[in-house]
């Protein structure tokens, strides 16, 4: 017979028991020497039993800590860490049955399903089709106790290491006891059903159809809103190619058991989508599009706006996106209208003077006077729209010779230099002045390199092809029409539009600072090649400014100040000013003076007088 559990201590404790016997048999057998007394037996005696009396106390209670300790080891240590409970995040028919007894889990379970499992249809969702199992067909029960038994098992069954490590776990993971191994179903009649079913069921592949139903009413240009009964585009959306799998959808019947969901969704895997309706192409097909009303910019001529006949494009893609397979979507047709009318274009338009403004040149050539005239004639009539912009480098062109423009001498970079085209800022810089009292956006500006003549201070508008432009934008609700004029050197510009502005603007321009020229001698002879005499002047001198320019609004009707906003600070830069200085025989001269001028000097200072001079 194999030695049972603990065997070895209970033999030990079995020969201590009988090594404590043989003690006290030893002490109870009495002396047998000679010629001791009878009072001195007795004593011994005395003492000898109260000895045996005192070690068999002792043997006794040696001997019941000796069973309780057996007792003990037989039985095992009770586990502190097991409460009797199921562990945490334990869940079945999705209920968490953590932390709960056997007891308490079996009444949740049973409170969870008994009203579905066994009450409730399993209900199968396909593309185009449901199937339906009732719990009487598929004669479908669940054996709660034995759930509660695994969901209590689980963790459990391992030493108290592997039981205290899957308790640390059950903290932060959960586990799903699956209904279906202590279910009882149907299968055969699952199974056949749902093979049934699938025969019954798929799909062929067909295309979306569409056509008009309706005749389209007769269209009114006057009343295009009348009410009337309108066209409708009829679209039936097409169907994929695809077959159903029995036994994918018995597996989901199955999971859905398992899981107390008894709503299965399955998704058919599709082999070939048909094509998805594109409403823009539709509307190209069916529909005629509105067209807003436009002006010619330079005649002010007015394309009437014409009413369009279909649907909202975005609205319909839509309604065809979300339609199902085989689904009918409808497209209401009606009167599409215009967003911008020949009226909307035309009431109250030029009715009123926006800003005018004169620029005039000093000693201007007749070569400045052509390319003003030029500019000026691009500029006559020019309509900028409401909200739209204007360019004008784009409006006027490139000057080129070939459209009659001339070079004329402009300042650049400190120097006279012949430019193609040259005069036109001061065309631009009328128009900048009309745009800041018309309360037009300024877009892009520049000022001149140096200070001009021909408009104030912060108040030019320096145009050079390609690289600066003036542009604006038409901010109002109206229309704005551009007049532009020559008499002789003075251009005039004129906005005219519709005021509907409650201020009227006012422009100031303020000097922050003044920078005044340097003078630089050139150091000659008195019997220079070209005659120069002391103190003349070879490059006239310009100071250079910083200046801010604003706009003010005042209330029309009170007259308050609404705003005061800075708009441009301009930088005007300064130029040397050159005079000629010829020493005298009585003055040391500053620099060494020029000699006789030889070949090689003369052409020195010809070529200086001649990059002063352009």
């Amino acid at each position: 017979m194999t030695m049972g559990k603990y065997e070895a201590d209970r033999r030990k404790n079995d020969r201590a028991t009988t090594q404590m016997d043989e003690i006290c048999r030893q002490l109870n057998d009495e002396p047998t020497h000679q010629g001791t007394s009878y009072a001195r037996k007795n004593v011994r005696r005395r003492q000898q039993k109260d000895q045996r009396v005192a070690i068999i106390a002792a043997c006794s209670a040696l001997l019941v800590i000796l069973i309780v300790l057996i007792v003990i080891v037989a039985i095992g240590p009770a586990d502190p860490a097991d409460d009797g409970r199921i562990l945490p995040n334990v869940y079945a028919a999705g209920i968490d049955l953590g932390g709960m007894t056997p007891e308490e889990a079996e009444s949740a379970l049973h409170l969870a399903t008994d009203t579905t499992i066994a009450r409730k249809d399993m209900v199968v969702k396909l593309p185009e089709a449901t199937l339906t199992l009732s719990p009487a067909d598929t004669k479908v029960t669940l054996d709660v106790a034995k759930v509660v038994q695994a969901a209590y098992d689980h963790g459990r069954g391992g030493s108290e290491k592997e039981f205290l490590a899957a308790k640390e776990k059950a903290q932060s993971t959960t586990y799903t006891i699956p209904l279906l191994p202590y279910l009882h179903l149907d299968i055969a009649y699952i199974d056949a059903t749902v093979e049934a079913f699938c025969a019954a069921n798929g799909s062929q592949l067909s295309q979306p159809t569409w056509e008009l139903d309706g005749r389209r009413p007769a269209f009114d240009p006057e009343h295009p809103d009348l009410p009337a009964d309108h066209q409708a585009l009829v679209i039936t959306m097409g169907t994929p190619d695809y077959a159903l799998s029995p036994r994918d959808i018995s597996d989901a019947i199955l999971d859905g058991y398992s899981l107390n969901d008894l709503t299965v969704e399955y998704q058919a895997p599709t082999r070939t989508e048909p094509e998805k309706p594109d409403a823009a192409l539709l509307f190209q097909e069916f529909c005629v599009p509105a067209a807003d009303a436009t002006m010619d910019p330079s005649t002010y001529e007015v394309t009437p706006e014409v009413y369009g006949y279909g649907f909202d494009i975005e609205q319909a893609q839509v309604l065809i996106d979300a339609a199902g397979y085989g689904q009918e979507v409808r497209l209401e047709m009606r009167f599409l209208m215009p967003e911008v009318t020949e009226a909307q274009l035309t009431k109250d338009l030029f009715t009123d003077r926006l800003g005018i403004c004169t620029t005039k040149s000093e000693d201007c050539s007749d070569a400045w006077k052509t390319n003003l005239r030029l500019s000026v004639e691009a500029l006559d009539g020019f309509v900028i729209l409401p909200g739209a912009e204007f360019s004008f480098n784009v409006t006027v062109g490139k000057p080129t010779a070939l459209k009659g423009y001339e070079e004329a001498t402009v300042l650049l970079a400190g120097k006279e230099t012949s430019v193609l085209g040259g005069g036109i800022s001061q065309t631009a810089s009328a128009l900048y002045y009309c745009a800041l009292l018309a309360d037009m956006d300024i877009l892009e500006r520049h000022s001149a390199d140096h200070a001009i003549s021909y408009a104030e201070l912060g108040l030019d508008a320096d145009i050079a092809w390609g690289t600066r432009d003036l542009r604006l934008r038409n901010s109002a609700d109206t229309p704005i029409r551009i007049h532009a004029t020559l008499d002789g050197d003075e251009v005039t510009v004129e906005l005219v539009g519709n005021d509907a502005l409650e201020y009227r603007v006012e422009i100031k321009t303020d000097t922050v600072s003044t920078t005044d020229p340097d003078t630089i001698l050139k150091v000659m002879d008195e019997d220079n090649v070209y005659d120069y005499t002391d103190g003349q002047i070879l490059q006239e001198g310009i100071p250079g400014y910083e200046v801010q320019t604003s706009v003010d609004k005042y209330h029309k009707q009170t007259g308050d100040l609404i705003t005061s906003t800075l708009v441009d600070t301009s930088i005007y830069q300064a130029r040397d000013q050159i005079e000629v200085s010829i020493p005298t025989a009585e003055t040391e001269p500053e620099t060494e003076p020029e000699t006789t001028p030889t070949e090689e000097t003369t052409g020195g200072l010809l070529d200086i007088l001649t990059d002063l001079f352009n």
